[in-house]
């Protein structure tokens, strides 16, 4: 009953598509702000114009600007000015009777010095990178079917990202690991935005970002600028929008990410505005009609206010915060999802929050000092079940990590060849860690599965830490044009982490050569560090303190990874670009456990050691279409080999996300509505101004994984002491994503809503096998068949 009341809502919501056509459709707005990208000075006199029509405007003295009577609908909009590389954003939302706050970084066109006239594409690199880099704003992220409007799931489609099971959105690089992803928004870091994370990781199955905030992404996959640290292999760097300075507007919506609404509007007599939001779960109302026995419940809310106090200064603030919690019992037919949990309750929540001021000292330098605050909390109580019924506690885990950091550096734009940038941070971190681990038995058993003996008896094990430690960075980079084809990139880090007493030193080089107007010829090396986890380092401080000959141990070490990165950028066309990288990227003092530094594989793990090893190498192509003229397309391909070191051997295997080979095809169409319709274009369509059919396929080879062998007398499964690791591999991944969506615009509203259907082809994706006690092995699926829909009510 539940499911047909959904799936009515649904129906209902594209039925109001339907015979809306209005003839007095009020026009709408855009407004904003232009700065140099570098010296963050405002830029007077910028010519901005709606492509393919003569509406247009020019920025005053301090860089703002507004242009009225717009048609609403999507445009392309213009931003061009002498001396400057014209920028073009494509898709601009235009909503009747409101505003739309688009404000504009503009580059200098250090080519024109040259006398070299360059076409200018609609495509903008991420600040401070030659290589790996791109680019996102919303319309982008909205233009993805596969991606449900989750700013993690849009990178996935890039040749670099290896992502994990479909349940998660985990980002993994290029032969990484999870967690080695920094997330970076506004200047805030946050240590992973998702709802039910894990310790150690940056994905989730639901993001809490709302992605209407978005106004772009930097997103980095390696060889990352030098302001960038302590993550080994990628950043995510966040610039969330402005709420507008000129009227109030409100929005409703219901996605994946819940049932919310947001508003915006004017703040501070016109000199500042604000944008809040709030989303809460709604799978309990829909759980009956989708057969769903575990019911996550989760809520986020997310805010920024800005404050143009003074010509000079800017303070913006910002804050997201997130709480969830479920329930999972393992059901009498035993699902092998379980994984032979009975009881399994998770609760925890996550918050970032900081205040930002930037000042412009003069129309070539600015400073940004952030002082900013995040925690997170991972909460797990498993219980199994008695012979009577009931349950009994057998592990209790809470785990709270806080930040407390002051950020901040100061640029300078010394000419338009040569510019500085340095900074630091002071980050002080409060932990409290507490593990409660029952006794566990190991039984022997004969071959009827009768018990016979106890074979071991692990004891119980409580963990209870509380601590405070300590980590600071200092950076320079430094980014010249020797002559004007050429740029280059010239970075130092360094990072002190005091609770190993490490100090590590990272250098970063980019180069960029303009081969031609459309051209580049791109080289970039990083060292990039990343220090162990703190529950692994007070973990194994305390475990080596009472052992003997613990002396003899290092402390643990920051693993970090050397990537070297060359490659090709074509723009074939004003929206189309073509790129091709190789690379290759070595690992050095990986965390060992160590039960694998031993032939015996079956030993229980007390502690790690720093030193051991990984590599991977591989060749990346990409081949993007903007939604320039109603269609759009990706199109990328990547091979690659990632290894890993067995000290026990003294061999390399194949790591865990060795998937060798990774494609992605995204292909998407849009039509305008057209009085010359027909009655069957205008069914197809739903009459709706505004409608796009988009389709996202991926591939990727089988994982490998290592088949472990049972022992009956045991009951449990074990690897060989001579065994290698990861020898055999699950079937390979393919998935096929359908996303529709309609625009329909009111008198002075506007209303999107989509439906979108995961794994449309409904394949059996194996993700993992399950071991069961009595010898048998299961399959967990990874996403069958998913149909989700959604709205977003604008007024």
């Amino acid at each position: 009953m539940t499911r047909k009341i959904t799936i009515m809502v649904y129906i209902s919501l594209m039925l109001a598509s339907i015979g809306t056509a209005q003839t007095e459709i009020q026009k709408g707005a855009v407004s904003g702000r232009v700065i140099d990208r570098k010296s963050s000075h405002p830029l007077a006199a910028v010519n901005i114009i709606i492509h393919g029509t003569d509406w247009g405007t020019m920025t005053d003295e301090e860089g703002i600007y507004t242009l009225s009577d717009i048609p609403a609908g999507t445009h392309h909009i213009r931003f061009s000015m002498m001396g400057y590389k014209e920028l073009k954003k494509l898709n601009v939302s235009i909503h009747p009777g409101n505003y739309t706050t688009l404000n504009i970084e503009l580059e200098p066109d250090v080519l024109s010095l040259g006398g070299v006239t360059v076409v200018a594409p609609s495509f903008q690199k991420s600040k401070g990178a030659v290589v790996s880099e791109r680019s996102i704003d919303l319309a982008e992220i909205r233009s993805d079917p596969g991606s449900m409007m989750d700013i993690q799931r849009s990178v996935q489609v890039l040749p670099s990202v290896a992502s994990g099971t479909d349940q998660m959105n985990e980002i993994i690089i290029r032969g990484g690991a999870p967690g080695e992803n920094l997330f970076v928004m506004d200047d805030i870091e946050i240590p992973n935005p998702n709802h039910f994370g894990q310790p150690g990781s940056g994905g989730g199955p639901i993001n809490l970002i709302n992605s209407e905030f978005i106004q772009n992404i930097d997103f980095y996959a390696g060889a990352f600028p030098a302001i960038f640290g302590d993550k080994a292999s990628s950043v995510m760097n966040i610039q969330f929008r402005e709420g507008s300075r000129e009227n109030r507007q409100y929005y409703i919506d219901m996605g994946m990410a819940g049932l919310g609404a947001s508003a915006e509007g004017p703040a501070f007599s016109g000199s500042g505005s604000y944008l809040l939001t709030y989303h809460k779960s709604y799978l309990d109302l829909i759980a009956g009609g989708f057969g769903l026995s575990a019911i996550p419940h989760y809520w986020n809310t997310q805010g920024k206010i800005v404050w143009q106090f003074s010509k000079r200064n800017r303070l913006a603030l910002n804050y997201v915060y997130g709480k969830d919690d479920i329930s999972i019992e393992a059901s009498e037919d035993g699902d092998s999802w379980s994984r032979g949990a009975e009881k399994v309750t998770s609760d925890g929540y996550i918050y970032a929050t900081g205040a930002s001021l930037t000042t412009n000292w003069t129309p070539k330098s600015f400073s940004r000092f952030t002082l900013y605050r995040n925690s997170v909390k991972y909460g797990y109580d498993v219980d199994r079940y008695l012979d009577d019924g009931n349950f009994t506690d057998y592990v209790f885990v809470k785990d709270i990590e806080s930040e407390t950091a002051l950020k901040g550096y100061y640029s300078h734009k010394i000419s338009d060849l040569l510019d500085i940038q340095t900074g630091g941070q002071i980050k002080r971190i409060t932990l409290d860690f507490l593990h409660d681990i029952g006794q566990d038995t190991l039984f022997l058993y004969d071959l009827d599965g009768n018990v016979t003996a106890i074979d071991t008896v692990y004891r119980a094990y409580i963990f209870d830490e509380i601590n405070q430690t300590q980590k600071n960075h200092a950076f320079t980079s430094l980014n010249f044009h020797p002559v004007p084809k050429l740029t280059l990139i010239l970075g130092m880090r360094a990072d002190h982490f005091k609770m190993n007493d490490e100090l590590t030193i990272s250098p970063r080089l980019g180069m960029s050569y303009a081969a031609s107007p459309l051209l580049n010829l791109n080289l970039g090396y990083g060292r990039h560090y990343q220090t162990p986890h703190y529950f692994e380092i007070l973990e194994n401080e305390i475990y080596l303190s009472r052992i003997a000959n613990s002396d003899d141990l290092d402390p643990l070490k920051s693993k970090y990874s050397d990537q070297l990165i060359g490659g090709i950028e074509l723009y074939l066309a004003e929206s189309i670009k073509f790129s091709a990288e190789i690379y290759t990227k070595d690992y050095r003092d990986l965390l060992t456990g160590n039960n694998f530094l031993t032939a015996d594989t079956s030993d229980k793990f007390s502690y790690y050691v720093s030193g051991d090893k990984a590599r991977s190498k591989g060749l990346e192509l990409y081949f993007h279409k903007k939604m320039y003229d109603n269609w759009y397309a990706i199109l990328s391909y990547s091979y690659s080999v990632s290894e890993r070191y067995d000290p026990r051997l003294n061999v390399w295997f194949s790591s865990a996300y060795d998937y060798r080979h990774i494609a992605n095809a995204v292909a998407a169409y849009r039509w305008k509505k057209s009085p010359d319709w027909n009655f069957l274009q205008k069914i197809l369509t739903w009459d709706a101004d505004e409608f796009t059919i988009s389709v996202r396929y991926r591939y990727s080879g089988g994982r490998p994984y290592t088949s472990p062998i049972y022992d009956p007398q045991r009951r449990r499964w074990f690897i060989p002491s001579d065994q290698s690791f990861n020898q055999k591999r699950y079937p390979y991944y393919s998935r096929l994503d359908l996303n529709l969506e309609w625009r329909v615009k009111f008198v002075n509203k506007h209303l999107i809503s989509y439906f979108n259907i995961q794994n449309i082809l409904n394949r059996d994706n194996i993700w993992d096998y399950t071991y069961a006690e009595d010898g048998t092995v299961g399959e967990i699926l990874q996403f069958k068949p998913v149909p989700m829909g959604g709205f977003i009510l604008e007024f």
